[in-house]
């Protein structure tokens, strides 16, 4: 059992291009402005700190961070962060030279489906710079043995396809991650200003419309893996992408889930977008902290 949460809690959530981060009080998150994620791990862990004590103003309050990848709360590690470009990291350590060690350290995509799920069962996909997806019963995402569940971006969807970060050829990600697609568009010597501007640019671009056409289908394809495996009735889509291109990527998914699995399954599976947004890894944090 945790010790219980003072009324403020600082919740910090490392993704693939920025930092968010919020003060909690009672369950209440207010947001701060976000940055761009310092490269290398010294950078990070001195963005981190630098933050924690502008935000506890000389006091010391509890505090959590969840971070993308191979997570190991237990051991206080990153195993593998594609997208931070991190391996074998023991992160706590790090952090614990300048800091109070946080009251939670897990996985961003577990804390924003704890959020998101308020108690409840749902799956949840994030589609940002990379794809995950997790589910929660109960409020509870079940434990991972290794640390490696939700990677969906890194089924293949495409055999022999492009080059992913994480070494592989034709994963989800390296069609449907914004990353991915922001290097597609540099090979090509073009710029990708935003996911809505590619939204455009794809009525009327027939390159643009391949690349978003490709990126759709493999968002799709990673989940119905996830809806497959987890029956588990609602799944919300979250990410800086899917909130770009709203009610696109949300009926591309139900075409895909009616395509893919179980046809009950596909009728039984509610596809809506996050209700907590950015909100969502934060609070999940000062849930998991508060458990």
């Amino acid at each position: 059992m945790a010790a219980p949460i003072e009324a403020l809690f600082l919740a910090f959530d490392v993704g693939g291009s920025s930092i968010k981060w919020a003060t909690v009080v009672d369950g209440e998150a207010d947001e701060h402005p976000r940055e761009p994620v310092a490269q290398g791990i010294e950078q990070l862990v001195s963005q981190i700190a630098r933050l924690y004590e502008r935000a506890a103003g000389g006091a010391h309050p509890p505090w959590g961070l969840c971070m993308p990848g191979l997570i190991d709360a237990r051991l206080g590690t990153v195993g593998y962060a594609a997208n931070l470009d991190l391996r074998n990291v023991p992160m706590l350590e790090l952090l614990e030279a300048t800091l109070p060690r946080p009251a939670v350290f897990e996985n961003d995509l577990v804390a924003a489906t704890v959020g998101e799920a308020e108690g409840g069962t749902l799956a949840m996909i994030q589609v940002g710079t990379g794809i995950a997806g997790r589910s929660a019963v109960n409020g509870v995402v079940p434990p991972s043995a290794t640390g490696q569940a939700g990677e969906v971006g890194h089924l293949r969807f495409r055999p022999g396809g492009r080059p992913c970060t994480c070494g592989k050829h034709g994963c989800a990600e390296a069609y449907g991650g914004w990353g991915a697609i922001r290097h597609r568009y540099e090979e090509a010597g073009r710029t990708a200003s935003s996911p809505a501007a590619l939204l455009e640019d794809a009525r009327v671009d027939p390159w643009a419309g391949e690349v978003l056409e490709d990126a759709l289908a493999a968002i799709g394809f990673a989940a119905a893996a996830l809806v497959a495996v987890s029956d588990p009735g609602t799944l919300r889509v979250g990410g800086g992408l899917a909130a770009a291109w709203g009610e696109t990527l949300l009926t591309s998914i139900r075409v895909a889930l009616q395509a893919q699995v179980l046809p009950d399954l596909a009728s039984a599976t509610r596809v809506e977008s996050t209700k907590l947004g950015d909100r969502a890894s934060l609070l999940g944090l000062y849930t998991l902290a508060s458990a």
